[in-house]
Formats: structure tokens, sequence, C-alpha cells
């Protein structure tokens, strides 16, 4: 049961999508990879005492399985329904209105020719840190884990383990301790430092950012899926701010449905603001000319997709919208990566 409600919500979501919303008129997107780090100013001396900082990274769940699931399925059912009242949803409609989906998805360059996604390699947070991060001033340092949410309960005492170690030799050297966790890895990182501040109150992290939490999981159906896996994974109950971490900031998206505004961090910054306005335009185009409405449905799901969203933290938004035939760009990782963890 556990295996089914993790397929049916992890498989629609993860392992490198953002690269589905990135079209240039259907030409392939360049690898996230390949985005140039930006430059970064010296940081000044200041109360964590100018010392190079440690980064831990934790990344999320493994998923490499694609298609449309039932989630998207449920969401165009309203797109559908939005553009025909009452009318009823069957698969031939449904295809024949994702077929320049499915094309743009075949262009994609995180995808096999056999129309296989494309595995998220393990690295691909620390990847991206150390390319915001200039290497000479921070030291990147992964825990790594197995990547399946159903051997949490084996992952937590690792975490912990690990994060105790890496802040023991910070420690002694004078240098500060950052955290930065991703998608599942969030959970798992909420748990361990709770479990820290019991077992090792003397470990601190200064600085503890997650990026798409399903810690406060903002519908009933993650919420399911969350309870189920912090009861058998022995996870953290209540959402609280560590007390061993001195700072939480939370970026999250309303369209990634894993992610949520988490009250107990010190801050939360919402990263798809620009979807709400582009969303109008779209569907207004449409409106008035009946003819785009196929354009409409394809440029709605790259906008509101909840597999983009979830990785664009980490790589980043971009999307060519046809209805309006405009390319639309936020930078999200390097600027927010670069604030939070300046010293």
């Amino acid at each position: 049961m556990t295996r089914f409600i993790a397929s049916l919500l992890f498989t629609v979501s993860f392992a490198g999508s953002v690269a589905a919303s990135c079209f240039e008129s259907g030409a392939p997107c360049a690898a996230a990879a390949a985005v140039p780090a930006p430059e970064v100013s010296a940081p000044e001396a200041t109360a964590l005492g100018g010392k190079r900082p440690v980064v831990i990274s934790i990344v999320g769940v493994d998923f490499t399985q694609v298609g449309i699931g039932k989630l998207e399925l449920a969401y165009f059912k309203q797109l559908l329904e939005f553009f025909k009242p009452g009318s009823r949803l069957d698969q031939q409609l449904f295809e024949e209105r994702l077929a320049s989906v499915d094309s743009d998805l075949a262009a994609a360059e995180y995808y096999k020719s056999d129309g296989v996604q494309a595995k998220q390699p393990d690295d691909y947070l620390d990847a991206r840190l150390a390319q915001v991060l200039p290497g000479g001033r921070y030291e990147i340092v992964p825990v790594r884990w197995s990547r399946d949410p159903d051997e949490s309960e084996a992952a937590v005492p690792l975490v912990e383990a690990e994060i105790k170690k890496i802040f023991t030799k910070a420690r002694a050297e004078g240098r500060p301790v950052y955290l930065v966790a991703h998608s599942w890895g969030t959970v798992l990182a909420h748990t361990a430092l709770h479990r820290l501040a019991v077992s090792a109150p003397e470990v601190r992290i200064d600085k503890f950012v997650t990026l798409g939490s399903p810690l406060v999981p903002g519908s009933w159906w993650l919420d399911i899926f969350v309870q189920h896996q912090v009861n058998s994974g022995q996870l953290q109950q209540y959402v609280s701010k560590p007390a061993n971490a001195a700072y939480w900031v939370n970026l999250w998206a309303k369209n990634d449905y894993f992610s949520n505004e988490i009250k107990a961090a010190d801050r939360n910054l919402r990263q798809d603001g620009l979807v709400d306005a582009l969303e109008r335009r779209v569907k207004q185009a449409a409106e008035t000319d009946h003819s785009l409405r196929p354009e409409a449905l394809r440029d709605l799901f790259f906008l509101k997709s909840l597999k983009t969203w979830h990785f664009a933290y980490i790589f980043d938004f971009k999307v060519y919208l046809k209805t309006l035939r405009e390319n639309h760009n936020q930078t999200i990782f390097a600027p927010v990566i670069s604030a939070e963890l300046a010293y």
C-alpha cells in the first residue's frame, strides 16, 4: 500500500522535470547544469567569524518514471471544465488535448528516446550548490541516503550521525554550519535536528534552508501520504523550529503541491508568483480566440505543473508559452542561495 501511494504521488512530480517546461518553440532545452554561476563578491566577516562555512546538503526522493499521472489528469479535468463547463473528460479527449505537451516532453534533454525519464543524479543539489557558492569560501558536504521514503526509519539515524560528525569537525575549526535540504530530505533533516537537540545539544546549525518541503502538506492526499510515512518511519510528528537551528528559511510554490508555507520557519519565500498573471493572460487569450484553446491547455500545464515547480527551486523556471508566443524565465536558486548563505 505504501509503495502504491508513493508511486501515485511522486511519479508525477520528481526527477529532473523542470526541463519539461523549457521550450523554445519545441527546441530541446539546455541542460540545467549549464547555467553559469553568478559572480559573487567577497563577503565581509560577520559575527560568524568570517570562517569558511560548511554547507550540508540532503537531497529528496529518487523517482525515474515519467508520464501523465492521475494527479495531472485530475488537474486537466479542471482545465477542460473551465473551457467547456459541464463536459466530461474521457481518455481520448485527454490524449488529444495533451498532444502538444507530449511532443514537447519528447524534445526535452532530460528524457530518453524511449520516453523514460532520465534519473536525477544523487548529487543534483550539491552540484548546483557548487556552481553558486565559490569553492574557496564554502565547503559542501552531501549526506547520502537511499532516497526511498519507505526507508526513512533507517535513514534518519544516518542523517543524524552525519550532521553531528560534520558539526563536531567544523566546530573544532571554528567554522559555521549551514544545512540545505530539498523535498523529502527536509523531512529527514527536520527529524534529525529535533533528535540532536535532545541527544547532542551542542550541535548547532547556523542557517537551515528548505526547498519544496512537504513538512506542512497543502492537500489532503499529500497529508495522508506524509502522515503514513511519518508514522511508519518514526519521524518528527509536529513541525516546529528545531532548537539547534538559528535561522530557518523555506522556499515554496503554490503550484508545487508537495510544498507549502511553514509557519515555524523564520522566513517563507513563495517562488511562483509570476504564474498568477501569466495564467490570467493565457486564459483570456483562449477565451477571446477559441482556436487557441489547445495551446492554452498546453501552456497552463507547464505553468502550473507540479513536476516543474518541485525542482524549479534548484534548476530555476523556464517556459515558452505558445498562446502568447513568449518566453518567461525566473532565476531562483542562485540569488536566494547567495543571499541566504552569505556570511
